[in-house]
């Protein structure tokens, strides 16, 4: 119950965060992506479920903000979750290479999906255009924050994985 509870504080404190604090920071026009980050820490740590789960909440708390379309965002995290999930069969714990990657690749796959949903289907085809101004820029400024955001994520999910080994 802690863990859920701690999930869904890390989940609004990201994106009260993202919304908030970092458009005043933005560089080359775009935000880092925090959401994408807990997703894929919570999905790493403890799995597809896990972060099937909060993907799912993630993304339903980006589109009741921010989307057009319910569900769109949603489906993206919840994808980016499960497929991050199958990394923690391989989980080290102090490993931060690995999921610095799957953060790079859950934004290339996160930016890819929003350019098909919202650009490519309005028969927008600029993706090189997309790519260099949007894409790359974000998956930087991600893995960026990243760096220092992940290993403050990744101890407090280590932390509660030794205090339910404890209780059990």
């Amino acid at each position: 119950m802690i863990r859920i509870v701690l999930v869904f504080l890390q989940l609004i404190l990201c994106f009260l965060l993202q919304s908030t604090v970092m458009p005043a920071i933005s560089m080359a026009g775009v935000v880092p992506d925090l959401l994408l980050i807990l997703v894929i820490t919570v999905a790493y740590t403890r799995g597809r479920v896990a972060g099937m789960l909060t993907g799912l909440a993630a993304g339903l708390l980006t589109d009741a903000c921010f989307s057009e379309m319910l569900g769109l965002c949603a489906l993206f995290y919840l994808c980016i979750g499960y497929l991050a999930g199958f990394s923690q069969k391989i989980y080290e714990e102090r490993d931060y290479t690995l999921p610095m990657l799957m953060i790079a690749a859950g934004e290339f796959l996160y930016s890819f999906a929003y350019y098909v949903a919202h650009f490519l289907l309005r028969s927008r085809t600029a993706f090189g255009y997309y790519f260099l101004h949007l894409i790359l820029p974000r998956m930087v400024y991600t893995v960026l924050a990243a760096v220092f955001l992940y290993p403050l994520l990744h101890s407090v999910h280590r932390l509660l994985l030794r205090l339910v080994e404890k209780e059990e």
